[in-house]
């Protein structure tokens, strides 16, 4: 009897000791809420990224890795000639392959090929005033198409930190606007964190095949820096 008293003053205490633990984590538990910002800066390019390739076909393999090889080395000097040096002009792409003749003219034999070489590079141009000047200049030494020319900007990590700002004082404002509305108070920030911002880089053009005579003037509008941020905020009831 005195045992069976023993075990249930000790079950008895073990529960009193796990409610008064229980009690006292509920105490410390934190009310948050969290809330996003977004800050939006507009500026000009200064910069365009422009991408081109030359197709060359040839019945010999030869003769077509030698004419795609002179109209590249053409289309680099005129470039350079123009002040892009050259560590703004690489290599994107490359290849070699080959097609029966037959599938093009039905009189060939099969075993008649045309062989055809690609080369794709990437122009990176500082000076947008100068953009149809060397898209002119490609197109007249042997580019035969101009893939997209899209825009970028020098100040682009100076303005991304100028949208975080903006995106931080919105997360701000909308958590005091949401804490007067449910009638708490904004305590500490608990949690921060910077989503991955999409950068719109204005309009992006592709021009297809080249043609003859100059090409159409492009406008670069505008860049976009968007930047979104999730803050948390503890908040206390009156």
């Amino acid at each position: 009897m005195k045992k069976n008293s023993l075990l249930m003053i000790v079950f008895l205490s073990m529960m009193i000791l796990s409610l008064g633990m229980a009690g006292s984590v509920q105490a410390q538990s934190d009310q948050t809420m969290t809330v996003s910002g977004t800050g939006t800066v507009l500026l000009k390019p200064d910069i365009a990224i422009i991408n081109v390739s030359i197709s060359t076909e040839k019945e010999s393999v030869q003769e077509a890795l030698d004419e795609n090889t002179k109209s590249v080395k053409l289309v680099k000097s005129a470039l350079t000639e123009m002040g892009i040096p050259e560590e703004d002009i690489k290599i994107t792409s490359y290849s070699l392959y080959s097609t029966q003749k037959y599938y093009r003219d039905e009189t060939a034999g099969m075993d008649e090929y045309i062989f055809s070489v690609f080369y794709g590079f990437e122009i990176k141009l500082r000076d947008i005033s100068k953009l149809n000047d060397v898209l002119d200049a490609c197109i007249n030494n042997g580019v035969n198409s101009i893939n997209s020319v899209s825009y970028d900007s020098s100040l682009r990590e100076d303005t991304y930190m100028q949208a975080r700002d903006l995106a931080i004082d919105d997360a701000n404002a909308n958590a005091q606007q949401i804490a007067q509305k449910l009638g708490v108070t904004v305590g500490n920030i608990k949690s921060f964190q910077v989503r991955d911002y999409p950068t719109d880089y204005g309009a992006m053009y592709g021009m297809g095949g080249g043609g003859y005579g100059g090409t159409a003037p492009l406008e670069s509008g505008s860049l976009k820096i968007v930047v979104t941020v999730d803050i948390t905020y503890e908040f206390s009831l009156p």
